[in-house]
């Protein structure tokens, strides 16, 4: 039997102004595509022949380029023109990737994917935790799976499940439906698995799927940062042969998930900037500051200096900002040697930033790694004489990761506090941290989502009203 696999994922943030275009995606191709895939050794150990559809996965991006997404998704259906004997494809999405002009670039791939295949070879689908399921989607796919864990430690654990239910499909000639419940929440950074209501949830899900009724079974949390009618939480199960009492267990979750949305909670202080210059001063050091509003992890431009302004007026100790995404100072500082003075002038990125002017040194050059710890560009450190340092790069990303540190030769127990473009923390980070704030900033990725321009929500969603005294 054969199956084809293949990822196409960009976690859109439709707040950011700017596109996705198909240079951030790392992009691979036949055996380099199958073998990036963990489903792939599943299929293999079952007996199954593996046929690569391709691999393109980006960063968290604004809205994806509709030329550009429809330009690589042609690369994928192209190779499935040649395999119309399939007899089952397997998909790994992040589940939040928004096309400008199309809409969800999931439900369309699977759409035009059906174009081709038709309507009985089953979709197994596996997905981020921050997924927004459309009806589309479901529609079109017969099992999905998604990340039990935010912060996301799961990937491997993910792919595994939405293999093994396409195995089971294939192998008992399974029918099954997909349904979903949905949850109208907002729900960002304080979504944390191992908090409430999610421990809960988790719990009650892991019970109700031993049904052997049950071919899949998920919680999302969804990607708020996107402007669709279909954005928010849902549970979503997978049944054969139910005569409605299975449903049932899964309507009991979603139903509690509605009952216990107050439960969630920042596992962090939760602090306005201004009562963030205040605290930062008397908690121990190093104090990880998350400024939350310029999230790259979550899709924003990782550019705002609107932290560094308030931290810079606020004499605030010996800070430093990793990092931040400005191709224009970084290619002024790095034609410098290590040492120069100078000074440099940062344009307002935002409506919320002002100009600022720094004067100091180069300190040094460095690589910046991304999301995963894989390069994806360079760094230059400037050590301003108002005692706060900032890694300028010609990549967006964000700090992840000790290694990322390393790679740019700076350490955070050196400072009074460190500001990173990151919501939650990061457990490659979190315990680098003496004590920790989530900063609520403005920007694209703000947890306040009155402030953001919602046109397409329908209903009344619930979030955690922020306290910004």
């Amino acid at each position: 039997m054969k199956i084809l696999v293949g990822s196409y994922q960009c976690e859109s943030n439709t707040f950011s102004p700017n596109l996705a275009k198909k240079e951030l995606f790392y992009r691979l191709y036949g055996e380099e595509a199958k073998n990036e895939l963990v489903a792939t050794r599943v299929f293999e150990a079952e007996g199954f022949s593996v046929v690569p559809l391709g691999y393109a996965v980006a960063l968290p991006s604004g809205s994806v380029c509709r030329e550009d997404y429809l330009e690589m998704l042609e690369e994928f259906l192209t190779e499935a023109r040649k395999h119309t004997d399939a007899d089952g494809v397997y998909l790994y999405f992040h589940g939040a990737m928004y096309v400008d002009g199309i809409g969800s670039g999931e439900e369309y791939f699977v759409k035009r994917l059906r174009e081709i295949i038709g309507n009985e070879i089953p979709i197994s689908v596996a997905s981020d935790f921050h997924s927004n399921v459309s009806d589309g989607l479901r529609e079109n796919i017969q099992a999905l799976s998604g990340f039990r864990t935010a912060p996301h430690t799961d990937y491997d654990e993910t792919e595994t499940r939405a293999a093994n239910a396409l195995v089971r499909i294939l192998k008992e000639n399974l029918k099954p439906t997909l349904h979903l419940f949905r949850v109208k929440v907002l729900f960002a950074d304080a979504a944390q698995t191992a908090g409430e209501p999610y421990r809960t949830l988790l719990s009650m899900l892991r019970e109700a799927e031993q049904d052997e009724r049950v071919v899949s079974a998920s919680i999302y949390n969804g990607q708020p940062w996107v402007d669709a009618e279909f954005v928010g939480a849902c549970v979503a199960v997978s049944l054969v042969n139910d005569n409605g009492e299975a449903y049932a267990k899964f309507k009991a979750i979603a139903d509690y998930y509605e009952a216990h949305k107050t439960d969630m909670k920042f596992d962090m202080p939760a602090l306005s900037p201004d009562a963030t210059v205040k605290a930062v001063k008397d908690l121990p050091k190093p104090v990880f500051i998350s400024d939350s509003g310029d999230n790259s992890t979550a899709g924003a431009d990782g550019e705002s200096t609107f932290l560094l302004g308030k931290m810079l007026d606020g004499e605030t100790g010996r800070g430093l900002v990793a990092s931040l995404f400005d191709e224009k100072t970084y290619a002024a500082l790095s034609a410098l040697p290590d040492g120069a003075m100078t000074s440099i002038r940062l344009a307002a990125k935002d409506e919320y930033s002002k100009a600022l002017e720094l004067s100091g040194r180069v300190v040094r050059k460095g690589v910046i790694l991304g999301f995963v710890g894989e390069r994806v560009g360079e760094g230059v450190l400037f050590e301003s004489e108002e005692g706060i340092d900032v890694i300028f790069s010609n990549a967006r990303t964000s700090f992840t990761t000790e290694a990322h540190f390393d790679e740019m030769g700076v350490k955070p127990a050196d400072y009074d506090w460190v500001a990173l473009k990151m919501g939650y923390l990061w457990p490659g980070v979190d315990g680098l941290a003496k004590s920790r704030i989530f900063c609520l900033t403005p920007g694209s990725s703000t947890n306040d989502f009155s402030t953001l321009n919602f046109k397409n929500l329908r209903g009344e969603y619930y979030y955690i009203l922020p306290d910004k005294s």
